[in-house]
């Protein structure tokens, strides 16, 4: 049962995954929206934003003379990991497409690139740059700590890789940790 429903999920990324492709190809407008993005940024962060969406274009041109094209979306203004009073952004890789690589930015079956970018007292490189691969994250506070959780490949959890778990990371001497690993019954 367990390979039937893993190889069902294979054809059904593949399928997603070439028909998503065929549609950002053949589409008649091509509206990217990094502009829009970078415009959202602050002040302080908008150079790093820049620089990483050209990292991002790079890597699409390398495959083929690929081209960019960002969605709506895709960056978070919502927490301060590391309590120094800026708010520390995070990009969903899933806003960014590239005509020629279906899974470039969406991953195959890990899901996609998950970015945070978090601040620091240093004028030349003002932000860390901490990356992800996960199904999708949101970011919930405890008290006054930001807590990202994260939806990722069951993988991560000694799991199937069609299951899906969750982490918790909180920011803790200059990087992100989770408590991790599965809890077993006890004996009664």
């Amino acid at each position: 049962m367990g390979a039937v429903l893993f190889r069902t999920t294979m054809i059904v990324a593949i399928l997603a995954a070439s028909s998503s492709s065929l549609f950002a190809q053949g589409s008649q407008t091509n509206t990217s929206y990094k502009e829009d993005m970078i415009a959202e940024a602050s002040k302080r962060f908008a150079p790093v934003l820049r620089r990483f969406i050209e990292t991002q274009q790079d890597a699409c041109s390398e495959i083929d003379a690929g081209e960019l094209t960002i969605n709506l979306g895709g960056a978070q203004y919502t927490a301060d990991f590391n309590g120094d009073g800026t708010t520390d952004p995070i990009i969903d890789g899933g806003v960014f497409n590239c005509s020629t690589s279906a899974t470039l930015f969406h991953g195959f079956g890990a899901g996609k690139m998950i970015d945070v970018f978090v601040s620091t007292n240093d004028p030349k490189n003002p932000y860390q740059q901490f990356s992800f691969t996960g199904y999708g994250n949101t970011v919930v506070s405890l008290g006054n700590k930001a807590i990202l959780l994260m939806a990722q490949d069951g993988v991560n959890c000694d799991a199937l890789g069609s299951d899906i778990c969750f982490a918790a990371y909180s920011w803790l001497d200059g990087k992100f940790v989770a408590a991790g690993g599965a809890v077993e019954r006890g004996n009664p």
